[in-house]
């Protein structure tokens, strides 16, 4: 590993890491040294992640976490900071319910349901955890965000709305927290071939759509996300800050 990704001596705290994207930055930033932190919907999700990455020599820690409830949240931000004592890097990744179909036909309910999985859970985390990264003056904080934040959505629109809320808050907290030495950003992925997505994909002829309206003619992988996520953790890309950065194949360009 190369000094400037290496992240020994690291912990980092990883949501909705149990399978996907999540799973995979988890074992990317494990195998680049850190002691890693996971969450699953439930006890058993969470320990059956738990098992993937001891499995692969990677010191882990696990608990359940429900971002649509506020005391699963407080606790969760409890037991995630007190498992290796310290929290140096924060990756945002579990999401609520993204409902689809038109905006006209959701209901109060929905959009408040949207905005606590998706806004207020990790208002709540971050709150939790960024004032020890600024007391010791150091730390990275990642938002897994989504292309939709940055176009109109016909199918996706609560959820564009809640995602593109993420994008100002990471530009809020980069003013706040680039004094401290933490860079905060967030990923905006594209399709990726995850069970979170899997309405956008699991059609066969709907991902050759997709895929051909990509300039490299296919649509993302969890690792696709990983390798960005594993950047903006390390010193590597610690001068990164503030930045709302597409993981899509091309189709923003």
């Amino acid at each position: 590993m190369l000094s400037i990704f290496d992240l020994a001596g690291k912990v980092a705290v990883i949501t909705g890491s149990t399978q996907g994207m999540g799973l995979s930055i988890a074992l990317a930033l494990g195998q680049a040294g850190a002691s890693v932190v996971i969450s699953g919907r439930t006890e058993e999700s969470s320990k059956k992640g738990r098992s993937i990455l001891e499995a692969h020599g990677i010191s882990a820690r696990a608990f359940p976490l429900d971002v649509s409830d506020s005391a699963s949240v407080e606790n969760f931000a409890r037991v995630a900071q007190s498992a290796f004592g310290k929290v140096d890097i924060l990756i945002l990744n579990a999401a609520g319910e993204a409902p689809t179909g038109s905006i006209l036909s959701h209901t109060g309910d929905q959009f408040d349901k949207v905005m606590t999985g998706n806004v207020k859970a990790n208002f709540t985390l971050v709150n939790h955890m960024a004032p020890a990264m600024v007391q010791r003056g150091e730390g990275s904080i990642t938002f897994i965000s989504s292309r939709a934040a940055k176009r109109g959505s016909a199918m996706l629109g609560l959820y564009a709305m809640s995602k593109a809320a993420i994008d100002q808050y990471v530009r809020n907290l980069a003013l706040e927290l680039g004094p401290s030495s933490i860079n905060v950003n967030s990923i905006c992925p594209g399709p990726v071939r995850t069970e979170f997505s899997k309405v956008l994909w699991q059609d066969p002829v709907n991902e050759a759509k997709m895929a051909a309206a990509t300039p490299m003619r296919r649509i993302g992988e969890a690792d696709d996300v990983a390798g960005l996520a594993l950047l903006l953790s390390s010193a590597a890309g610690h001068f990164i800050h503030g930045q709302n950065i597409s993981v899509d194949g091309g189709v923003t360009a």
